[in-house]
């Protein structure tokens, strides 16, 4: 059920009582809606990398100890893979975990690996 105001009609957001107020008080209203929605979203997205980062940082380590490269070039890997077969880094890095202890990645990943491991400089490598 939906709650009335005074006039008998449905209360208004805040948006819609901002529009009502005088033109300072609109700008900073609609300014500071603005600026919360924009908050929301960048939370949104710490928290999504918060809880990505560690299966990424494994995936590094087992592209380091299996190609003997340094993390710098395990990361231009994954990117390289994730951009090569138009699935996202996380994703790629997912499977390339899941794979120490099950089956290999699917054979677009593997050959986006294998050409992304077979274009590192071995000079710069540890």
């Amino acid at each position: 059920m939906t709650r009335m105001d005074d006039t008998g009609s449905a209360p208004r957001s805040t948006s819609a009582a901002a529009w009502a107020a005088p033109d300072a008080m609109q700008y900073r209203v609609v300014g500071a809606d603005l600026e919360v929605q924009a908050l929301r979203e960048e939370l949104a997205g710490l928290r999504h990398a918060l809880s990505t980062h560690p299966v990424i940082d494994m995936a590094r380590g087992v592209i380091m100890a299996t190609a003997s490269c340094t993390p710098d070039q395990a990361w231009q890997v994954l990117v390289s893979v994730s951009q090569h077969t138009n699935i996202k880094l996380r994703e790629i890095a997912q499977r390339i975990v899941e794979s120490v202890a099950g089956d290999p990645p699917a054979e677009p990943i593997r050959a986006a690996l294998r050409s992304a491991l077979s274009a590192l400089p071995d000079h710069h490598r540890e």
